[in-house]
């Protein structure tokens, strides 16, 4: 199989289950199920700003650091909804994840060499 072919398939299912998560994490009133959602994304979030962390050429150090910050804001999405006592905080940390998944995914996508 070709390499070009799998990164392809890679790029790809790397979206379709960012925007499948994404769309049941908004629209899933359950809240159990919400929070197995919510935590799942967020590692999926740093998974892929891993991966685009470790894409990147040590000699943009800006770029990298900017991939990693977008892997935390998951990782601060996932402090926020265990550790918070209002209300908003779901809606607050979704929109943190879905920040984090769609930064880092562009990134990918952008930041390549």
């Amino acid at each position: 199989m070709d390499s070009l072919l799998i990164l392809v398939l890679l790029f790809v299912v790397c979206i379709v289950v960012s925007i499948l998560g994404t769309i049941l994490l908004f629209f899933i009133q359950n809240r159990k199920i919400q929070n197995v959602i919510f935590f799942a994304l967020s590692c999926w979030a740093f998974f892929i700003s891993y991966v685009n962390a470790i894409s990147i050429p040590m000699v943009y150090m800006g770029q990298q650091m900017l991939a990693w910050i977008f892997g935390f804001l998951s990782a601060v999405a996932l402090l926020i909804r265990y550790a918070g006592k209002a209300k908003t905080r779901y809606t607050v940390t979704n929109i943190l994840v879905t920040v984090s998944i769609v930064s880092s995914a562009l990134g990918v996508f952008l930041f390549m060499r």
